[in-house]
C-alpha cells in the first residue's frame, strides 16, 4: 500500500489547484462540479456514480497494464491453453482466446478488494487497487479460464454463465478469505449460487468456508449484525473487539 506522503508547501506550484487535506492530494477546478482527491475514502465514495465509475477506471487500467498481459501470457504457457474451454475446436489460430473471470467477476473483485481496504484500512487510490489486482492475479488468487470472444461474451453478459470448477484455474476462495471484510450481499449469493449449483464438482482440496459463513460476513459488512452473534469472525477479533486491531 502507498504511503501517505504529505506534499511540502514549498513545492506546491499551484496553490490555488492543488490543496493538501490531512496528506490526501486534491484537485480542484472552477470549471469541475467537485474536487477529486487522490485518495478514497468512504465518504468520498458514498455517491454510487462516483464509487461506480472508480471501480470501472481502475478495472480498464488493469486489463491495459503490462502486468495483466504478462500474466495472460504466463496462464497460456503454464496451462498449455491454445483453445476456448467451451467451444474446444476453436484455437489461437482460429480467433483470439480471451482471459475470462469465473466465480468472481474482474468488477466484483475490484469492488471486493475497495470495500474491504476502505473497511479496514480506510482509504485507497487507483493505483494501490491496480497494484493489489496484479498481487492477487500472480499470487494464483483469482478464478479464470480461457474463451472465445463469443463465448466471453455470452458468458459475461449472462449472471447464471458459470465455467465449472475443472475449467477454472486460481484459488477463488483465498481470494473471499483474504477481503473478507469487503463481501457484500450480492456477492455472497453469487458465490454461494456457484457452489451449490457445482457441489459434488469441486475439488477437494478447496478450503472455503461454509456458505453460512460467507453470508455472515456479508450481513456484518452490509448491515452491522452485531459481533456477538457472528459465529463466522476469527476467535480473537470477538474476544479484543476488534476495532483497533483490525482498524475499524
Amino acid at each position: 500500500m502507498n504511503q501517505l506522503v504529505p506534499i511540502r508547501k514549498e513545492y506546491n506550484l499551484y496553490p490555488e489547484i492543488i490543496t493538501v487535506d490531512e496528506h490526501n492530494p486534491t484537485i480542484r477546478s472552477p470549471h469541475a462540479v467537485s474536487d477529486l482527491p487522490f485518495y478514497q475514502t468512504r465518504e468520498s465514495l458514498m455517491d454510487v456514480d462516483t464509487f461506480r465509475n472508480f471501480l470501472r477506471n481502475a478495472e480498464t487500467r488493469f486489463r491495459s497494464s503490462r502486468e495483466y498481459k504478462a500474466y495472460k501470457a504466463y496462464l497460456i504457457e503454464y496451462l498449455g491453453i491454445d483453445r476456448c474451454q467451451i467451444f474446444g475446436n476453436i484455437t489461437m489460430d482460429d480467433a483470439d482466446i480471451e482471459l475470462h473471470h469465473n466465480v468472481i467477476g474482474l468488477f466484483d473483485i475490484c469492488l471486493l478488494i475497495t470495500s474491504h481496504v476502505i473497511n479496514t484500512v480506510g482509504i485507497i487510490s487507483t493505483f494501490d487497487l491496480i497494484q493489489l489486482l496484479i498481487q492477487e492475479h500472480w499470487n494464483n488468487r483469482v478464478g479464470v479460464t480461457f474463451l472465445s470472444k463469443t463465448a466471453h461474451q455470452i458468458f459475461t453478459n449472462d449472471p447464471d454463465g458459470y465455467i465449472p470448477p475443472n475449467m477454472t484455474f486460481g484459488a477463488w476462495w483465498e481470494l473471499l478469505s483474504t477481503y473478507k471484510y469487503g463481501i457484500t450481499y450480492d456477492l455472497a449469493n453469487k458465490v454461494i449460487k456457484y457452489v451449490q449449483k457445482y457441489q459434488s464438482e469441486m475439488p477437494t482440496s478447496i478450503n472455503i468456508e461454509l456458505q453460512e459463513q460467507i453470508l455472515g460476513y456479508a450481513y456484518y459488512n452490509e448491515y452491522g449484525e452485531p459481533k456477538e452473534n457472528c459465529g463466522y469472525l476469527p476467535a480473537e477479533f470477538r474476544e479484543t473487539g476488534g476495532y483497533s486491531e483490525y482498524g475499524f
